[in-house]
Parts: structure tokens; sequence; C-alpha cells
């Protein structure tokens, strides 16, 4: 049975060195090359992967955060591949299974490799879930417990989700559950059916996520999926008011109103 690797590193030049290297080994099926964390996390959950070589250092999304971020069930074997030495305790309080230092020898990647495969065939008749529970157990600690922020996808531009980072977690949001979206201080609130996030962020970098024919700013503190929309009627007051299917209504700003007129007439 092949072992299903995936190279994730922000540098070509690193990402083909390391496919060259396996593909001499006849054990080793390459699935996937990633050049930012983004992808390896989508790779991960949308494949059954088992060996994973893992950069540490890449823009936006640690290799940490992608092991922090992938579903216990789902969670490899690490090689963590860089060219920082100071992590190394680090790598192996969290169970991976080597640490290679850039730049290395083709005697000591086979080394490395040749060490995680005899674990990797080990274990594969075990059931995945205990070894990915045990896993999954030692990356409870997390960096910035106050690291709450929307990323971008390196790849380009997703309008299918929002791309999230919780303390240190990356977490994907279906941009098509989000109902509304508030500033709350210095932090805007994604109100979905029934949980939120709240990430720190400006509403202005936000609202160029969504996209424009299906979300709409009707307050300079409020953003509206226009698919949720229930009614939209003047209050006793003149105001104009915005009735959302799950009960929530809002007060359209007057700098606001004439785009909810037009909204009105397109309907």
């Amino acid at each position: 049975m092949p072992i299903k690797t995936i190279i994730v590193d922000d540098e070509v030049e690193a990402r083909e060195g390391i496919r060259l290297l396996l593909e001499e080994d006849p054990d080793i099926e390459i699935l996937g090359l990633c050049k930012n964390g983004i992808e390896a996390i989508d790779m991960i959950n949308d494949h059954e992967v088992d060996l994973v070589f893992l950069d540490i250092q890449m823009p936006v999304v640690s290799g940490f955060e992608v092991v922090r971020s992938i579903p216990g069930a789902r969670l490899p074997y690490i090689i963590f591949i860089t060219a920082y030495d100071q992590y190394a305790i680090k790598a192996f309080e969290v169970h991976a299974t080597d640490y290679i230092l850039k730049p290395f020898t083709d005697d000591r990647f086979r080394k490395g490799l040749t060490r995680t495969k005899q674990l990797i065939i080990q274990q594969k008749t075990l059931q995945r879930q205990e070894k990915s529970i045990f896993i999954a157990d030692q990356f409870a600690q997390r960096d910035n417990p106050n690291d709450k922020r929307l990323i971008s996808n390196e790849s380009g531009k997703d309008e299918s989700r929002l791309i999230v980072k919780e303390r240190g977690l990356v977490k994907f949001i279906p941009i098509a559950e989000v109902i509304w979206i508030e500033a709350f201080d210095y932090y805007v609130k994604i109100h979905l059916w029934n949980q939120f996030h709240l990430i720190r962020e400006s509403m202005k970098k936000l609202e160029s996520k969504l996209p424009a024919n299906q979300f709409t700013r009707i307050h300079k503190s409020s953003i509206i999926n226009k698919l949720f929309i229930k009614e939209i009627r003047t209050a006793a007051s003149s105001d104009l008011l915005i009735t959302l299917t799950n009960g929530k209504k809002l007060k359209v700003g007057r700098t606001y109103r004439e785009m909810i007129k037009v909204l009105l007439k397109d309907e």
C-alpha cells in the first residue's frame, strides 16, 4: 500500500528538491505540492494523507498552525523541514517523527524518511482514530490566544468561504451560511445561524472579501446577506428597517438608503 504524501513549503526550489528525492522511493505516492499552509489544510482535509513534509516558517499560516488546524481523525505523520533549529524541541513535543534542518544531505533525508515509513507501516493496521486522537492531544497549547483575524488565500480569491485564524487554528466559514456582520468595538462579529465568530478586523477589509452580488452594507456597523432578508419596511420614525430570517431587526443608515431602494427595485 503506497504512503500518500504531500510536500508543503513556500519556496518552489525546496518543494521541487523534496519531490525529486521522494520520487526515488517506490513506497511513496506524491499527492501534491503545496506552497502555503491553506493549500496544505485543504489537501489534508480532502484526501487520505499518510505523511507530510512540512516547512515551519511560512507566511500567514505556520507549519504548527497547519497541524493544529487538522481534525484529529485526519492528522497524518509529520516530518518538519526547516532552516531554523529553534523549533526542534517544540516539534518533538508535538510528536513529529523527524526534524530535518536545511540544508540537508540526501542520506540525512533518507534516514528520516526510512524511520517514518517504518512507523507508518506499523500503524497502518491500527484504527486511524486511535492514532489521531493520541497525536491531536499534543496540540492543546495555543501560541497566541488573542490572535483572531481574517486571512487571505494566497491561491486566489475564494468567494465560497472566509478563512479565519482564531487562537492559532485556521477555520473555514462558508459564506453562504453568514447571515449578517456587525462592527463590535475593535472587532467584527460574523453571525451564522447558531454561532458567531469574533475576529479582529476592519469592516472595510471584510467587506472586500465578500461577493458584492450577495452582501450589502446597510450601516457603518452592519453588512447583511441579501439572501436572508425577510422584510424591508419604513418605521414610524421614517427609518428603514430590515428584518432578517433569524428575526434580527437592523436599521438602515441614512447614507445607505439609496442603495436599499435600488435593491427593492431589483426585487
